[in-house]
């Protein structure tokens, strides 16, 4: 995760495991790894849950379409870190569990998301005097034709923040705290298991 998470102890693990001929670096992946995923569900996910809606197959920004959201690049053999990537893409304002608008003229109101920490923001619209009085936006398809660019508009739905906004509005020093004590201890969680296992009388 690039969020400043730091391994206390690692030296000393590293001589325990040499002891018994066995590397640091498969049982620090694996720690590195867990707590990524581990980080990303508590976190995240699950305080994100009441920010969106959730589908009935849980297939459209329900758990497992935030966990989409949050992409985990894992640690292997070469790389020793493991971070969570949001998107940083636009989510519809439609998929947002609560959003309104206020009125700007009798034809054009400001869209608005409800998010962690009060409303934020759309980029978009909403024509009050509509029926409908969907969030729209309006936005560019930019084409060529016989070497000629030509640019037509068309009315989308609205978009509210990325996940990544709400990712950093999350990511604060009690998150990394949280991650920091976790990471310490599956660590020493499977060292102690690493030694247990292939150790004997060490």
């Amino acid at each position: 995760m690039d969020m400043g998470v730091r391994l206390v102890g690692k030296e000393l693990a590293r001589a325990r495991l040499a002891q018994i001929n066995r590397s640091i670096d498969p049982v620090l992946r694996g720690a590195l790894n867990t707590t990524a995923t581990k980080t990303r569900t508590e976190r995240y996910v699950k305080r994100m849950g009441g920010v969106f809606k959730s589908s009935i197959l849980g297939a459209r920004l329900g758990g497992a379409d935030v966990r989409g959201k949050l992409t985990i690049k894992r640690a292997r053999k070469g790389r020793m870190n493991s971070r969570i990537i949001p998107s940083s893409s636009g989510v519809r304002v439609d998929d947002y569990r609560r959003w309104f608008f206020e009125w700007v003229s009798p034809t054009r109101a400001r869209v608005y998301v409800m998010g962690l920490r009060g409303k934020k923001l759309a980029a978009g619209f909403v024509n009050p005097a509509s029926v409908g009085q969907k969030p729209l936006a309006t936005r560019g398809d930019k084409r060529t034709a016989n070497k000629n660019y030509r640019r037509t508009l068309k009315l989308q739905t609205a978009i509210g923040p990325s996940m990544a906004y709400w990712f950093q509005q999350l990511t604060g020093a009690e998150t990394i705290r949280w991650t920091n004590t976790f990471l310490r201890q599956e660590f020493e969680r499977r060292v102690r298991r690493e030694i247990a296992r292939y150790g004997g009388g060490v």
